[in-house]
């Protein structure tokens, strides 16, 4: 019994060191937990050994503790307290680093939802243009060309950055002979789309020629050619059938 005493000394004096408490504490804590047991034992009527310094033991009791105002949940919870807010911290930190790692997931999951949304938006605007832009085909081969021109203008909303069919819709205006219509559309394939665009100079020549601006006429086949090398010969033959065209 005796050795099982010293073993559990030994325990809580462990225990204290650990907590960074005193462990000298530990035999204090000790004689005070058995002078209680005696204590306990005459209230109960109970059979106990004398003990010439018994009486002084309780006065040490009482001075310890104040019997009438102990607050026993108080006294549990004044070392497990500090581990609460030890654990507690710990817990935050943690829960803080798992919702900085869920919000750059959840971040990175968005941008890649966006991502997808957007391509496959411009997938389905490319493929409404690109069949708007057919059927403004069909309407210029039958010479219907101001309802070319219309398809064409609702194929631009759709993409808005397709030089083909703003070339085309300009080629629409030069056959009506709205030569003004016809430069602005061939302009902004080459100020904002293509600046070596070859059809958008050579209608954008062409429309100059109709208006009799022949520094511009000569200035868009000079770019033509400075960006286009290796279309020379398409150049000088689309130069002659315009000549001939007005002949």
């Amino acid at each position: 019994m005796a050795g099982e005493e010293e073993m559990n000394v030994d325990q809580l004096k462990a225990t204290l060191k650990s907590c960074n408490l005193n462990p000298k504490d530990a035999d204090d804590f000790t004689e005070f937990e058995a002078t209680l047991k005696k204590i306990q034992d005459i209230l109960d009527n109970k059979d106990a050994p004398e003990d010439p310094d018994l009486e002084k033991k309780i006065d040490k009791v009482k001075e310890y503790v104040d019997f009438e105002n102990l607050d026993v949940d108080n006294v549990r919870l004044k070392v497990t307290g500090n581990r609460t807010v030890i654990n507690k911290k710990a817990l935050e930190a943690e829960a803080e680093k798992e919702a900085k790692t869920m919000n750059q997931q959840s971040f990175m999951e968005q941008v890649e939802r966006d991502a997808n949304d957007r391509a496959e938006a411009r997938a389905k605007c490319e493929y409404e243009a690109e069949m708007l832009r057919a059927q403004g085909n069909d309407a210029f081969r039958a010479n219907k060309l101001e309802k070319a021109i219309l398809l064409y203008g609702r194929a631009i909303e759709k993409i808005k950055d397709s030089a083909i069919t703003y070339n085309n819709r300009a080629l629409c205006y030069l056959r009506l002979r709205n030569f003004k219509r016809a430069l602005q559309d061939c302009q902004h394939v080459v100020d904002k789309l293509q600046d070596s665009n070859l059809r958008a100079w050579l209608y954008k020549a062409n429309a100059h020629k109709h208006l009799h601006q022949v520094e511009e006429y000569e200035a868009s086949i000079t770019k033509a050619r400075e960006r286009n090398p290796t279309q020379l010969a398409y150049i000088d033959k689309y130069i002659k059938q315009m000549e001939a065209e007005d002949n």
